[in-house]
């Protein structure tokens, strides 16, 4: 079982907190959902030539998600890059996981998520019988500062939803054209990022998604507040303080491969913050 810092909680508590959310969490409430990795792996099935197919492979294996993702999207047709992602990503009905409740229970103002599935919202819909304020924006968005400054919850999708595969941000192409063409909402997750505490769910570090924000962060905005993100366990203690020193962010780590733990730490997280909005009198 993990141990969530008493810092954390009280920021949770207060409502401080961004909340990024990734694969992981998606696998962790539904087992069937694929990580970046088996996404991309079922995605070189459709290239044609075998030697590009064993080049992504190997691109995969060395960790260039990215690089393997941009050769993928040059090589397969946009009619079988719409099926895959339809197929892997629009589940309907959704999936209902109680871990989504928990998440829904820490009242975040602001999710950030790199997921194109809808299981977010869906369950948040579900577990607030049909009244949770969050609303659905994609990085395309032009009023994102009005919702911030309104009272109004936000689910904010900076790679795309699959209800519209023709804005999916996935190769290192589409990263940068998503960000040319808007820079105000990526300033904007920047702001935020940078003067809240962030707790990030169902990355890892290997994840280019949490290096980019965090590399972008920590180089231009230096603080003695630290970020948090749970994350299977790091192979070796000094790659943790690695990841520690470069990112500004403490670990809680789980086993590795072991997203099944997560929806228990997650309610363990819940009933702890719970109970310190009701000690300070907060609203629950």
């Amino acid at each position: 079982m993990v141990s969530w810092p008493s810092t954390l909680i009280t920021e949770l508590a207060e409502r401080r907190v961004v909340m990024f959310l990734g694969a992981g969490l998606s696998k962790a409430a539904h087992g069937a959902m694929p990580s970046w990795t088996n996404l991309l792996e079922q995605m070189a099935e459709k290239v044609l030539l075998k030697k590009d197919q064993d080049l992504i492979k190997k691109l995969i294996r060395y960790g260039r998600l990215l690089d393997a993702a941009e050769l993928i999207n040059s090589q397969i047709l946009p009619a079988d890059r719409r099926a895959i992602l339809e197929k892997k990503f629009r589940l309907n009905p959704a999936p209902i996981s109680n871990i989504y409740e928990d998440i829904l229970s820490l009242d975040p103002k602001i999710c950030i998520t790199t997921n194109y599935d809808q299981l977010i919202e869906k369950n948040f819909e579900y577990f607030s019988g049909g009244t949770s304020a969050h609303q659905v924006r994609i990085f395309t968005y032009n009023n994102l500062i009005s919702d911030l400054r309104s009272p109004a919850r936000v689910i904010l999708k900076v790679h795309g939803c699959v209800t519209d595969t023709s804005n999916i941000v996935l190769d290192r192409k589409s990263y940068f054209n998503a960000k040319a063409d808007n820079p105000g909402v990526y300033e904007t997750i920047k702001a935020l990022c940078t003067v809240n505490t962030v707790l990030f769910i169902g990355y890892s570090m290997g994840d280019p998604d949490i290096q980019l924000v965090l590399e972008d962060i920590n180089a231009k905005a230096k603080s003695d507040h630290r970020h948090y993100a749970l994350v299977p366990k790091f192979e070796h203690p000094s790659l943790r303080e690695a990841n520690k020193h470069t990112y500004n962010v403490d670990f809680i780590e789980y086993a590795k491969d072991r997203h099944d733990l997560v929806p228990a730490a997650l309610s363990e997280l819940k009933d702890a913050v719970v109970a310190t909005r009701a000690s300070s009198g907060a609203r629950v």
